[in-house]
């Protein structure tokens, strides 16, 4: 079936770099893009009217924390007071993982959230901070399969892991090591992979995810890329997300996390590296005030750098910024962006990113709307070694996002990507289009009942913060680890 879309301001594709055209028409047939102008003359079988919309590359989500088990974990009060490490670790027994039909409902309930976000890529994630040396086997399964059944399009993994780490009462850390299970752990990434790779045509890829530098030993991190680059696998990985991972990397190794995997020959082209916040470029690192070491090794190796700014904005780690979004740039990092935790809006992190990167630099052209879109567009592409995403030129995935700019908050348009990227939001977003596949009309989700499935996941989400709060070590009452707004009047 041949589609033509009639445009308004269609983000077209030079080979090169993004171009606007205005008033042009884009064609898909199956899941390829074929044409891309300012006229069509062949016959086709459906049209998609777009005048006055935004016609936009789908947005790659680099880091999405594909659950809604920690959710609670992220506003305000608990994460300001204390560190969920330290909660989870006194005793290292605190449990919330979900299974069953509760994990099915988060998980269709993320890649809901992931679709409407305008991520049509998203590289998945479940949360490892209340398992041991690897996730559940069966959520990487039930991932997998409710991606492929909702119609993204997805990289998910099976995490893994030797040590866990615990913060003790007086904020020190504590790793409790077992190498063998952490090679047990690779050993089920592999065989996740072997089953899962290319399902649900070809939609549905994966990549090996060792979830920490900190918490997995050099063996481990070791044995990951001989077998990585054997097997042709992505691999995934937290670094230097915190300020003690840090000051541990120092301690152990004499190096900086990054300086570290350098030097043992883990970073790559292969490599996406979330987070990254803690470098020697960093302030707060006790380096010499712009010491770019860091960077350089960064930009050298090839290594993607995954950016989840609205996280961090909300202070979830104490200090929360990175430094800086606009000198990875323009020392040759390739830079994505990801969610990590819910709301998974897309069009949010694009903003965070760049007011973050201005404030960061102190400099209102640090960042800019076209550098934060290339980034969830072509930099998740690069990342993922795929030259068929993140663009709409012919021969590309027809993984498109129709973005409506009618609205009186967007009315101002004097640029449509910083129209979109500073003023419009999430509910901007009328059609998603993923594999040549409508999965999101009128803003949405297909054969959904969004309502139902928003009511089922928050009620797993109250039932955790109960549960949470009945286990927690710290003997702080509920009120005391989620103060309320304002007090509830019976």
């Amino acid at each position: 079936m041949k589609t033509l879309i009639q445009g308004g301001y269609i983000v077209t594709h030079d080979g090169v770099s993004h171009r606007i055209l205005q008033h042009g028409v884009l064609v898909f047939e199956g899941n390829k893009i074929v044409h891309v102008g300012k006229t069509y003359d062949g016959p086709v079988d459906q049209q998609i009217d777009a005048r006055g919309k935004l016609v936009s590359p789908g947005l790659i989500n680099m880091h999405a924390l594909a659950s809604t088990s920690v959710t609670f974990l992220r506003l305000d009060g608990l994460m300001s007071a204390l560190s969920v490490s330290r909660a989870f670790a006194v005793d290292g027994r605190v449990t919330l993982d979900l299974d069953g039909e509760d994990f099915e409902t988060v998980s269709r309930f993320a890649w809901a959230s992931l679709l409407k976000g305008g991520a049509t890529t998203s590289v998945a994630i479940t949360p490892m901070v209340t398992s041991r040396w690897e996730s559940p086997p069966e959520q990487a399964e039930v991932l997998a399969r409710t991606a492929g059944e909702l119609g993204a399009r997805a990289y998910v993994s099976h995490q893994y892991r030797s040590a866990v780490k615990y913060l003790a009462k007086d904020g020190s850390p504590h790793y409790e090591w077992n190498e063998a299970a952490g090679q047990a752990g690779l050993k089920h990434a592999l065989q996740f992979c072997e089953r899962t790779e290319g399902r649900y045509t070809d939609r549905v890829r994966t990549m090996l995810f060792p979830y920490q530098s900190e918490t997995c030993s050099p063996q481990l991190l070791r044995a990951t890329k001989e077998v990585a680059q054997a097997e042709g696998h992505l691999v995934h990985i937290h670094v230097a997300q915190s300020l003690s991972e840090f000051h541990e990397s120092i301690r152990r190794y004499g190096k900086t996390p990054v300086q570290y995997l350098y030097n043992s020959g883990f970073l790559s082209r292969s490599v996406i590296a979330t987070h990254v916040l803690y470098t020697s470029y960093n302030p707060l690192s006790g380096f010499p005030r712009g010491d770019v070491t860091d960077l350089n090794l960064l930009a050298k190796s090839g290594t993607t750098v995954a950016h989840c700014p609205v996280l961090y904005s909300r202070g979830v780690r104490g200090e929360g910024m990175l430094h800086s979004f606009g000198k990875y740039l323009k020392l040759g990092i390739n830079m994505t962006l990801g969610t990590d935790t819910f709301p998974m809006d897309m069009i949010r992190e694009m903003r965070c990113a760049a007011i973050m990167g201005k404030a960061a630099d102190r400099d209102p052209m640090a960042v800019t709307a076209k550098d934060v879109f290339n980034a969830a567009t072509l930099g998740g592409a690069r990342a993922l070694g795929r030259e068929d995403l993140g663009r709409l030129e012919p021969g590309a995935k027809a993984d498109i996002v129709i973005i409506d700019l009618t609205g009186l908050h967007v009315g101002l348009i004097d640029d449509p990507i910083k129209t979109l990227v500073y003023m419009a939001s999430q509910k901007d977003i009328e059609t998603v289009i993923v594999d040549g596949n409508v999965v999101v009309r009128e803003g949405r989700v297909l054969d959904i009942d969004e309502a139902e499935l928003a009511k089922r996941a928050n009620a797993l989400n109250q039932q955790q913060k109960m549960s949470f709060a009945k286990q927690n070590p710290l003997g702080l009452s509920i009120e005391e680890l989620f103060p309320p707004s304002f007090s509830r009047k019976e």
